[in-house]
Parts: C-alpha cells; structure tokens; sequence
C-alpha cells in the first residue's frame, strides 16, 4: 500500500487521546476489534470512510486523518476536479481567502475586477478586459446560488483606499451587502499592521467531506497544495491573518465610512 502515513498519524492520534487500541476500538463500536485497529496503524488494511470521519471525530485533529486517508486511497494525488479553483469553491462548505495588496477576487465588485485586470494586464483590449471583469463578479452570486459556501475574506485597509473614489464607493457598498446577506464575513488589516506570514493570496477550502484543500498564488499563476504539512502550513497563515486583522463589527464601520 505504500508509505503508511494515514496509519501512523493515526497511531500517534490515538497515543495523544490516552487510548489503548482496544479501548479506542470499543468507542468505535460494534465490528471494529483491537486487531482491526492493529491492521489500520500498520498499514496492511484501510478503514472506509465512514471510519475515518468517526475516527477523526472522536480523536481531533481538524481534519488530518481524513485528509490523509483520501492522499492515500487517490494515490497521493488530489482528483482531477479539485485541480480547478472553480471546481474547489463548488464543492467547498467554506471558503477563506487572504490578500496581502487587492481585495480578494471572490468579492470584487465589477468596478475594482476592472481596475485590477487593466493594471494586471495593460495590453488586453477593452472587451477582454470586461470579459475578465465579468467573469470574476459574476463567481460570488453563482456560489450563492450553487452550494453557498460559508466565505471569510481578509485584506488590507489601503486595498480600498487606493481606489478612485467611485470604484472605492462601489466596493464598499458590494461588501457590506454580501455581509447583510449572510455567509460573507469580511474583515480588513488596519493601515500600520504588519502581516508577514504571506507575501502572495492564499485561499483554503473546507469541502462537504471534511477535506481541506489550500492554495496560493504565485507569479506562474495559482498552486493547489496537496500534501497535508503544506495544507497546515496555510490554515495557519489563515488563522494569523484572523488574529490581526479589525473584527467584522469594526470592519463594517470601516466600509461605512468609505460611503
């Protein structure tokens, strides 16, 4: 079966929890065995997935057994699909993205998506560059529609400010209707913070199954990270991008005041 990562982090997760694999075994349930357990840490036999999700419950983690039973059972290798950041947000349950200088695509109204891609892009025609523009505004209402995924997006203060006035206006009103509908939390870095942890935008998918997916964004375009350390990696950047960024109530007074 090849490298037996899911069975050793299953083993250290149960040393963690203080179980025995008899005892771990007994809060499984009926049809797990000591013996059973013995052959998932060793690697010479698989749980199903249902088995994992409890396993994953019952020991903790945020979702590394699942995570790395799926690695293993694909062969090491996130399906085809999941390579599509399209396809991500359509089978995400949540969704947080994390921009160092823009506001994050997923929430860009039409004005700002053109600004972004005339300065991206200074060669493209008008019309492709309204093509792009709508094309990105138009990905927010049809994940409403679709799935509705729970959305977190951070980004700096300034990314606002340095707008024309109209394109800033139009921006904040966006936002502060996709937070009054719910699902969408926004919040800012105030100007003067320092977030070191990323130098490029990183978004991380939480999907229907309990998998976490994470990608980035790089000068060659937009990397899917499929091993769990790199995943991990990135939800931390998440999580300190959350500690320093305003709460959503302050952020919301923040886009007011750039009516």
């Amino acid at each position: 079966m090849g490298a037996n990562i899911f069975g050793t982090s299953l083993r250290k997760a149960r040393e963690l929890n203080g179980y025995t694999q008899r005892q771990l075994a007994q809060r499984l349930g009926s049809g797990v065995a000591a013996s059973t357990l013995s052959r998932w840490e060793s690697g010479k036999a698989r749980p199903r997935q249902d088995r994992v999700k409890q396993l994953s419950d019952l020991l903790g983690g945020n979702g590394v057994l699942l995570r790395e039973w799926r690695l293993e059972v694909a062969g090491a290798e996130i399906p085809s699909f999941m390579r599509s950041l399209g396809d991500l947000e359509n089978e995400a349950v949540t969704i947080d993205t994390v921009t160092v200088s823009v506001v994050p695509g997923l929430v860009q109204c039409l004005s700002y998506a053109r600004e972004v891609f005339r300065a991206g892009r200074p060669t493209e025609s008008d019309d492709e560059i309204e093509r792009l523009s709508q094309l990105r505004v138009s990905r927010h209402e049809a994940l409403v529609g679709r799935n509705n995924p729970l959305i977190t997006a951070v980004f700096p203060q300034f990314a606002l400010e340095w707008m024309p006035e109209t394109v800033r206006k139009e921006q904040a009103e966006s936002l502060l209707h996709m937070v009054a509908r719910g699902r969408t939390s926004v919040q800012v870095f105030p100007n003067g913070s320092l977030y070191l942890a990323s130098v490029a935008p990183v978004q991380v998918y939480r999907l229907r199954d309990g998998t976490v997916i994470a990608s980035s964004d790089h000068g060659g375009g937009n990397f899917v990270h499929q091993e769990p350390s790199e995943t991990a990696v990135l939800e931390r950047k998440v999580r300190d991008a959350l500690s320093m960024a305003l709460p959503v109530s302050h952020t919301v007074e923040f886009l007011r005041r750039m009516l």
